[in-house]
């Protein structure tokens, strides 16, 4: 095999996305936080699958077609910093087979050599040990062993292990991943496409086929898996429709049996998140017919809270990116990204945010933040990430060309940074001026995440169990306790609080008011005088965000 043309190379695309498919879960388990935010291969799936369904839908025949449907596609749906970083690795390889009938050796070492270039210059600041190194690698390889041998499918196998051999050393080359023994999240999501590749194109069967990459240095045991399915199940679930009603719910009633709801609404739903207990569940579904739902729904308890959204009206409106638009009224509007309906109304209330849903384990994607700034209708938009793995995301999505509408980000990287920066926000001032007093008012915060560990691990010298409540403070484990009051009150006392401090605790979806009213009664305590705000943010994963001002 001497060239790929574009079937073959759509082909070995499409093949290594359903490759990552099969290995999402393992990829999402490889956090360096044991947090329950492993979305790393959800995030990568997500992006990649926008760019298998563009090559379906197309009529591409060369391969440099085939290479930038597969960009264009990736680009609009990018999802975290893995999906965007990914979306730039398919935009540096459609530059390199730009005009391309076919993907010969010389190509695909061009092609792997603009990818390298996109993807860091993708990353404010690169890192080694990451995504970044795996695809550097194949580069670098694929260009010494061009000059002995141009033969398509040997170069691809160099490729694959090029990337193996790279993802073995990022413990090595990063010690965060040493110290929690795993090998770096992204990078694996790369080998296992190239992988998925390769194997298509020596005609294995890559449903089938096993990779043995259980065994590459520093993978997590696989009996750790069971609680990160979890998670990937609630982010397939989170994942919007392209039709119909997103209709969501509160039903409130007595010995309320949360799994027969689940699986008396999937039997109704295409999508379906369920959490609660016997007094209370709160209902997300995607359905054509929202009044079913809400039939069922109140022949159970009382219903509050409800709220539709008409996903096909929006993604009309939203369309391909590349439909006219209206043009823009002047003024200013503010996006803001928010994980629930509780901190979702607050950022509403407080600054008038379009709010786009997402946060810990639901990255929203660019063209989801772009079409939430269309929607404003304003000339300058503000976009308020607030998830670091958001951040990069939201960069992109400033960085899409709009002759009519002006898109800047303030990188807030937690909610409570994004909550003061949305306090900060003043719809009459110009743009220029509103980034500067957000900022300003992001670096006065300090954030406290609580949130429960999902396997055993060791960060900064700390030993954490699975089942652990751990006490983030601005992103850095500080603490380890057996419950989440613990680790409250524990991250807070490292804070060393006096009664000139704001203290704002914002509880999530299941934790009741009687608890958080306790854990501020202790507060109050630590630091007699002290403003304790209790706000209901309704976060899955987090019992408690707070901030410190």
């Amino acid at each position: 095999m001497q060239v790929l043309n574009g079937s073959e190379l759509a082909g070995a695309l499409t093949a290594g996305f359903h490759c990552l498919q099969r290995y999402r879960d393992p990829i999402n388990a490889l956090n360096v936080y044991p947090v329950p935010d492993g979305d790393t291969g959800t995030n990568m799936l997500l992006t990649m699958r926008a760019g298998v369904e563009k090559l379906a839908q197309s009529e591409s025949v060369t391969a440099g077609e085939v290479a930038f449907q597969m960009a264009d596609g990736t680009f609009w749906e990018a999802r975290g910093n893995s999906g965007v970083i990914l979306s730039q690795f398919f935009k540096g390889i459609a530059t390199g087979l730009e005009g391309s009938e076919v993907c010969a050796g010389s190509d695909l070492a061009r092609a792997f050599r603009a990818a390298t270039d996109a993807a860091y210059k993708s990353v404010g600041n690169p890192v080694e040990g990451t995504m970044l190194t795996v695809i550097r690698y194949v580069a670098e390889a694929l260009e010494s062993s061009l000059q002995q041998d141009d033969n398509i499918l040997s170069l691809w196998a160099t490729a694959y292990q090029a990337s193996r051999d790279a993802l073995d050393a990022t413990p090595s080359m990063l010690a965060k991943l040493r110290e929690a023994g795993v090998v770096d999240a992204g990078g694996m999501g790369i080998v296992v496409i190239l992988g998925g590749a390769y194997l298509h194109l020596t005609g294995e069967n890559v449903e089938d086929a096993d990779l043995e990459l259980a065994t590459a240095a520093g993978q997590i045991d696989p009996s750790q898996l069971d609680t990160v399915s979890v998670e990937s199940d609630f982010l397939d679930s989170s994942v919007e429709s392209e039709w119909g009603y997103c209709t969501q719910f509160l039903i409130q009633g007595e010995n309320l049996d949360i799994e027969r709801v689940r699986a008396e609404l999937a039997e109704k739903a295409e999508s379906l998140v369920i959490v609660g207990d016997d007094r209370f569940i709160r209902v997300h579904v995607h359905m054509e017919d929202p009044g079913v739902a809400l039939t069922y729904a109140v022949e159970l308890g009382e219903l509050d809270q409800i709220k539709i959204d008409n996903m096909s009206l929006q993604n009309q409106d939203w369309a391909s990116g590349h439909q006219e638009r209206n043009t823009p009224k002047s003024g200013i509007a503010l996006v803001a990204v928010a994980p629930g309906d509780g901190l979702a109304q607050l950022f509403t209330d407080t600054s008038g945010a379009l709010v786009v849903s997402g946060g810990q384990t639901m990255n929203p994607s660019v063209a989801q933040l772009i079409g939430a700034a269309e929607r404003s209708g304003a000339e300058d938009v503000i976009l308020l990430p607030n998830n670091k793995n958001v951040a990069i995301t939201a960069t992109q999505a400033a960085e899409r060309e709009n002759e009519t509408q002006r898109l800047h980000v303030v990188l807030a990287t937690t909610v409570q940074q994004g909550i003061a920066a949305a306090l900060a926000f003043n719809s009459q001032a110009p743009a220029e001026q509103n980034l500067q007093a957000m900022n300003e008012a992001i670096s006065e915060v300090v954030s406290i995440e609580v949130t429960r560990s999902i396997r055993d691990t060791t960060l900064g010298g700390i030993e954490v169990s699975e089942g652990d409540y751990m006490g983030l403070v601005d992103g850095d484990l500080a603490v380890v306790e057996n419950s989440a009051e613990a680790a409250l009150l524990a991250s807070l006392t490292g804070c060393e609080l006096t009664d000139d401090h704001i203290v704002t605790i914002y509880w999530g979806v299941d934790t009741d008011q009687e608890t958080v009213e306790a854990v501020a009664a202790e507060v109050e305590g630590q630091a007699p005088g002290i403003q304790v705000d209790l706000v209901y943010g309704g976060q899955p994963h987090y019992p408690y965000f707070v901030s410190v001002e």
